[in-house]
């Protein structure tokens, strides 16, 4: 839906740059015009994405936060909480939140890419192959919700 939207451009262009700081400006600037609790959410996520790349994971949560805040259980930003558990070796919390994800959306690959790295932390190597296997299922599959990054 969105990343077609050619308003956001700049920010998944500056994202694509790894220039996270344009990103987290452009989507603050575009968030003051959003009409719509979708639109918010989406770019809260990015907003988040753009903060944890630049080390900011209390930023990165509070944005992650607020986009649950427009949309409850967004996937994105239940996978990228997880993530940020992730990072900090809260292995089992950050499943928690990759679960929630796929909840929301079975068809969302990245949270199951995400699952499988956080079951092998643990140890967990069958059901992090099958969590591996069920991510490039749906990788191949015309209806994934697939992004191109770990981070969504």
């Amino acid at each position: 839906m969105f990343p077609k939207d050619p308003r956001f451009a700049c920010v998944f262009e500056a994202l694509r740059r790894r220039d996270f700081s344009e990103a987290a400006a452009s989507a603050t600037r575009l968030l003051a015009e959003c009409s719509t609790a979708d639109e918010r959410a989406f770019l809260l996520n990015k907003r988040g994405v753009a903060n944890a790349a630049l080390q900011r994971a209390s930023d990165a949560r509070r944005d992650f936060d607020e986009a649950l805040l427009q949309i409850a259980e967004h996937p994105p930003a239940l996978t990228n909480i997880g993530n940020l558990l992730f990072d900090a070796g809260e292995y089992e919390a950050a499943i928690a939140q990759y679960r929630r994800a796929i909840s929301q959306d079975p068809l969302y690959a990245v949270a199951y890419v995400n699952l499988a790295a956080a079951y092998k932390r643990l140890g967990r190597f069958d059901e992090a192959v099958e969590a591996l296997r069920r991510a490039q299922r749906l990788e191949a599959s015309p209806g994934a919700s697939w992004r191109p990054s770990p981070r969504t």
